[in-house]
C-alpha cells in the first residue's frame, strides 16, 4: 500500500512537472513531509483536453455509496483488480492522473515492532504516482493512488508498492485510454530503482511534520 508521502522539495517536484510543461509556482507550494490520506495535495489530470495541475484531496468515497457504507475514504486501488472493482472501473478507463511526490514511507515488521522506511527513486528528485481521479459534488477533485505487487527489492519492506509512471510514459498514461497501454504503464518498476533508508519513528505520528520526519534511525535492527 501507499499510506504516507513526502512532498517537500519544490525543485524536485518542478523537475517532474517540467516533463509535462506544467508550472507550480513556489509561492503556491507548501512543503509537507508527512502527507497522509484525506490531505490536500497537487495532482496532474486532463481537463477539457488540456493537461492541468490542480489541488485535490487524497481519498474519496464513491458517489453511489450509501451513507455509512465506507468506514473511511478509499486511498489505494490495486492495479490487479482496478478494472473490475465498482469503485474504480469507470475511473481507470477515462480519469487517470499523476501525483508528484519526492518519496514515500513504508513500515517493515521486526518482531513486535514496525520500522519506518523512507523510499525514493535513484537518480530522480521526484516520482509521479499513478492515480485515478474523481470529481466531488462540490466541484473539487479527489484521487486514489494505485498500487502493484512489490518488486523483489521492496518485498523486503512490504508486499505492495505504488505504481510509478515513468516520465516517458506520462503522456500515454494521461491521454491513451487503450487498456493495453494503461496496463503497461501500471507495471511495477524493477528492482534496484529505489533507495530505501531506515528512519526514526518520528514519522509514525501523522501530526508530526518537518525535516525531522526524514531523520535517520539511531536504533539498530536486532
Amino acid at each position: 500500500m501507499c499510506g504516507r508521502m513526502n512532498i517537500s522539495d519544490h525543485e524536485g517536484i518542478q523537475w517532474l512537472l517540467d516533463q509535462l510543461g506544467l508550472l507550480l509556482p513556489e509561492e503556491k507550494f507548501t512543503p509537507k513531509y508527512n502527507v497522509s490520506p484525506t490531505a490536500a495535495i497537487w495532482g496532474v489530470l486532463v481537463s477539457r483536453t488540456a493537461t492541468t495541475l490542480e489541488p485535490m484531496q487524497w481519498g474519496f468515497v464513491p458517489p453511489w455509496a450509501k451513507e455509512g457504507q465506507f468506514k473511511r475514504p478509499l486511498f489505494n486501488a490495486r492495479s490487479e483488480t482496478i478494472w473490475e472493482k465498482p469503485s474504480f472501473k469507470n475511473l481507470i478507463r477515462r480519469y487517470r492522473g499523476i501525483v508528484p511526490i519526492n518519496g514515500f514511507y513504508e513500515w517493515q515488521r521486526h518482531g513486535n515492532t514496525k520500522v519506518a522506511n523512507y523510499i525514493t527513486q535513484k537518480d530522480s528528485p521526484a516520482m509521479g504516482l499513478g492515480a485515478i481521479i474523481q470529481s466531488h459534488a462540490d466541484g473539487y477533485s479527489q484521487c486514489c493512488l494505485i498500487t502493484a505487487e512489490a518488486n523483489s527489492q521492496m518485498q523486503k519492506v512490504h508486499n505492495r508498492q505504488p505504481v510509478i509512471i515513468h516520465p516517458d510514459a506520462m503522456e500515454d498514461w494521461l491521454n491513451d485510454d487503450n487498456p493495453d497501454t494503461v496496463n503497461r504503464c501500471m507495471q511495477p518498476l524493477p528492482s534496484g530503482v529505489f533507495e530505501i533508508k531506515r528512519i526514526s519513528n518520528h514519522v509514525n505520528n501523522t501530526r508530526n511534520d518537518g525535516p525531522e520526519c526524514l531523520a535517520d534511525s539511531e536504533t539498530p535492527i536486532t
